[in-house]
């Protein structure tokens, strides 16, 4: 039996009936109140006791594809909230005390919520696939029910058909379970699944899962193609807008990803950038944004975030970690407003883990657009460094925070596919990345100079102290472009240095040596190579082949003043 019409006037007696059974959780929940559990550590719980997975998604009609889209947006809200929660033996978890109220300004928009026999759109619709889940892993492992109540309809297909499922309505429908010890939760999801388990520090003993009884199932109507447009709930098909385009997630822009961005984007493509003014156009931001369905531009922020860069505002930080703070800002931004009906990121390397720490990639695609090595990587790199050159201070300086590295680690392995031109980082990740050419710029080919130029800075990942030493007892004047360290003179002390203005250095050039243990964006080496002056690199700095290249093992004295003698 169909269920009747809804009215404005049900709804009313409905939501009247809601507000009074809110406010009478409300006092319950002063006289018996539970607490939200803070994360734990993953190590300490090393036994999967119980997992469970469901789809993300279904065949729909296209107007039910963006629900759903909306439901997975709702999903990456909460699954943040319960990752690794922490539950200790004897508490009782409660999924709305966990969660909080599902509202738009925390993120949460309109999915699918099953009401009154109708599944109708619902700000934070969709999450009873999260305590349905939950309510599978508690009796799976025996857990006390302490509260939980089934869907008052059966959708077909659904966890309530087999009776493991687990209806929540902000606050007053809860599903709530006590457990006999200490366990750590997981919520998880992947490009199609939703993977909720729970881990302990000890087996779990023998334990006869109830099996609940099945019922059965029954049509339910939507509000998108149930045909009842004289109905107050009916939704248009125009009134949603098509689901499953990419965004491009940038920051800094180079030249080849935005040639990439500009192959690859289809019609209903969204781009993301941090500074987008038609008056002003700085160089680091100035992405080409025609032929995007939606451009968004964090403006405000990164032009605060300049102001702070430019006057010294950033206090005590380095300008390394001025720049994590800065990328952490944007990818909040950018969370804030990307499309619920996003299905596929081409996301920065720099923003990869916040992106991925605000659950933004769960139930996506998504390719990296990488610039350096893996945090992991670059770690492990200096330290070894450090230790090997104890007397060169700043191999030590920066690392980031285990969170910000075990993050990006994740994504990484997790994505697609790798886009990158540097050759170095290609290497890494060989069955997954597509390996761009470096743009050469435009430039006019010049009669060789006289100078030595070193991009610098004078720091020892960048090879400065092995140049000093190859250039010991040598006359060839010096250039250094990066020039702005305190200790500039008394560094190259005993060193033939031209003078301190660099404004020219293209046209002095003889050769340009860069003999780098790390090096991101080898920029200064294309404009010398475009411009057919001879380059000395190391394979760090990313460059795989050129006429006009001669690369040496970084670190090797010897072979740069051999190459340094043939430029």
């Amino acid at each position: 039996m169909r269920p009747k019409q809804p009215t404005r006037a049900s709804a009313i007696v409905f939501s009247a009936k809601a507000a009074a059974l809110r406010a009478l959780r409300g006092v319950r929940e002063l006289k018996a109140p539970v607490r939200r559990f803070a994360p734990g550590n993953p190590s300490d719980y090393p036994l999967l006791l119980a997992e469970c997975r469901t789809p993300l998604f279904t065949a729909e009609s296209a107007v039910e594809s963006g629900l759903q889209f909306g439901k997975v947006q709702n999903l990456r809200r909460a699954c943040a909230l319960l990752h690794r929660a922490e539950i200790p033996a004897g508490e009782t978890f409660s999924f709305w005390k966990q969660i909080g109220r599902p509202t738009k300004s925390r993120g949460y928009v309109e999915g699918r919520e099953l009401r009154q026999g109708c599944l109708i759109p619902s700000v934070g619709g969709g999450l009873c696939q999260l305590s349905n889940g939950l309510y599978d892993l508690a009796l799976k492992t025996g857990c006390e029910i302490v509260e939980r109540q089934a869907h008052t309809a059966v959708v077909p297909g659904s966890a309530a058909a087999s009776g493991r499922d687990a209806t929540i309505f902000w606050n007053y429908v809860d599903l709530r379970f006590r457990t006999s010890q200490d366990l750590l939760l997981t919520a998880i999801l992947s490009k199609d699944e939703l993977v909720l388990s729970l881990w302990g520090k000890r087996p779990l003993v023998e334990i006869t899962t109830p099996t609940p009884e099945a019922r059965l199932a029954q049509a339910v109507r939507t509000c998108t193609d149930c045909g009842v447009e004289s109905c107050f709930r009916h939704v248009k098909p125009d009134q949603f807008r098509p689901a499953g385009n990419g965004a491009f997630l940038v920051e800094e822009c180079w030249p080849e990803f935005e040639e990439f961005a500009a192959r690859e984007r289809v019609f209903g493509d969204e781009l993301y950038l941090p500074f987008h003014s038609s008056m002003i156009r700085p160089a680091r931001y100035h992405w080409a944004t025609e032929g995007y369905a939606k451009v968004t531009a964090a403006t405000l922020p990164t032009s605060l975030a300049s102001v702070k860069e430019r006057f010294g505002l950033d206090g005590d930080l380095s300008p390394i970690a001025a720049q994590v703070q800065r990328s952490q800002a944007l990818a909040r931004y950018y969370s804030r407003h990307l499309s619920s009906g996003i299905s596929f990121l081409f996301v920065a390397q720099s923003l990869l883990p916040f992106v991925s720490r605000n659950g933004d990639l769960g139930g996506r695609g998504y390719s990296v657009l990488m610039t350096r090595l893996p945090l992991q990587t670059l770690h492990s790199r200096l330290d070894e460094l450090a230790a090997r050159f104890p007397d060169r201070p700043s191999l030590a300086e920066f690392r980031a925070p285990a969170w910000m590295v075990e993050a990006e680690t994740e994504a990484l392995e997790r994505a697609e596919s790798i886009i990158t031109p540097h050759a170095l980082l290609a290497g890494l990740y060989p069955q997954k990345t597509r390996l761009l050419e470096w743009k050469l710029p435009e430039a006019t080919p010049s009669a060789p100079g006289d100078c030595i130029v070193f991009p610098g800075p004078a720091l020892a990942r960048k090879g400065a102290f092995e140049l000093r030493k190859a250039l010991s007892g040598s006359t060839r004047p010096l250039m250094v472009v990066n020039n702005e360290t305190r200790e500039y003179e008394k560094f190259w002390q005993g060193t033939s240095l031209a003078r301190r203005d660099h404004s020219d250095w293209l046209q002095r050039a003889a050769v340009v040596v860069q003999p780098a243990f790390v090096e991101d964006s080898p920029r200064l080496l294309l404009r010398a190579l475009a411009a057919g002056i001879p380059v000395i690199a190391t394979p760090e700095c990313g460059i795989a082949d050129h006429p006009g290249l001669t690369l040496i093992s970084a670190g090797d004295v010897g072979a740069l003043k051999r190459a340094l003698q043939r430029n």
